[in-house]
């Protein structure tokens, strides 16, 4: 059964898409500031969704937790001294259109930051994966 979030209509939103899936759509776009939002893996309460974002050939998943204190979504792990809570994912992808969202390396701690810019039309993802095959009207 599909889980129903509120978000399918939005044009970043990749629902039940794998990491795997989402980091390959990314990499076909490629385009620095590609994005799109997916179920995270974990399907947890407190990280329900992850913000997959290329940035310089490189896709990076950022988990997106739910505070239920604050009721509203945080970037990246816990722990941090201050960060910014949104009130729906739409507001921190607005927000992150118009401000840099910081980008951490996993494995080098390499910081870079990004503009959310071009929102992976997600409705029918899949679609992204068929090879095209265009045939030429014959003359």
């Amino acid at each position: 059964m599909t889980k129903q979030s509120g978000y399918e209509n939005r044009e970043w939103f990749a629902g039940n898409c794998s990491r795997k899936t989402a980091e390959d759509l990314l990499e076909k776009v490629n385009k620095d500031g590609a994005f799109l939002i997916r179920h995270s893996s974990a399907q947890s309460v407190r990280q329900p969704y992850t913000l997959a974002v290329l940035y310089q050939q490189k896709v990076y998943n950022v988990p997106i937790r739910f505070l239920e204190d604050a009721q509203g979504y945080a970037l990246g792990k816990e722990g941090k001294k201050s960060e910014e809570i949104f009130p729906s994912l739409d507001e921190m992808v607005s927000h992150h259109e118009i401000n840099q969202l910081l980008l951490i390396d996993s494995k080098s701690q390499a910081k870079h930051t990004a503009h959310l810019i071009h929102p992976l039309l997600t409705r029918h993802w899949w679609l992204h994966l068929l090879p095209v095959r265009l045939k030429l009207p014959s003359l």
